[in-house]
């Protein structure tokens, strides 16, 4: 039997733009000034990657960016392609999520929740690999707020801004 995987479906502004709360609140839950925009460039992209989603196997909100980057080194080769190949998309999901009112970008060009809210039981119905890609947005979100500012995320990951 043959099964067929619709990427498509995981890189709709929606589904990205839920992707995107996710990461914000988790963020948000440890530094209360809110993950600034570029963050959203590199964490949307490594969360909906599937083939890093064994790298988060064993990891938790507190494992740290540090300590996951020194586990599984991979994560490096080829992310600022990745993130390239992912301008537009997550654009676009910043977009619908700010024209929806789920998020909103402050004077600072920091993230914040919108005034609508997203029904917390809507991941619950998620099969198993959209539902990883919530939990790992979430998880990046919890560990990018940890370590500080953008800039050292982005140093971190092998980036320059």
């Amino acid at each position: 039997m043959n099964v067929a995987y619709d990427i498509y479906s995981e890189t709709n502004p929606a589904f990205c733009a839920y992707a995107l709360v996710a990461f914000t609140t988790a963020y948000l839950s440890v530094n209360p000034r809110g993950p600034e925009l570029p963050t959203v460039y590199l964490a949307l992209p490594v969360a909906l990657s599937g083939d890093l989603g064994g790298t988060f196997h064993s990891t938790n909100k507190n494992t740290g960016l540090l300590k996951w980057l020194e586990r599984s080194p991979q994560i490096q080769i080829g992310l600022s392609e990745r993130v390239n190949a992912s301008l537009d998309f997550v654009t676009e999901a910043m977009r619908f999520g700010c024209f929806a009112q789920v998020l909103a970008l402050d004077e600072g060009a920091r993230l914040r929740p919108g005034g609508q809210k997203l029904k917390k039981g809507a991941v619950n119905r998620l099969s198993e690999e959209p539902a990883q890609v919530i939990k790992r947005a979430e998880r990046l979100g919890n560990w990018f707020a940890a370590a500080g500012s953008t800039k050292t995320v982005f140093d971190m990951m092998g980036l320059t801004v």
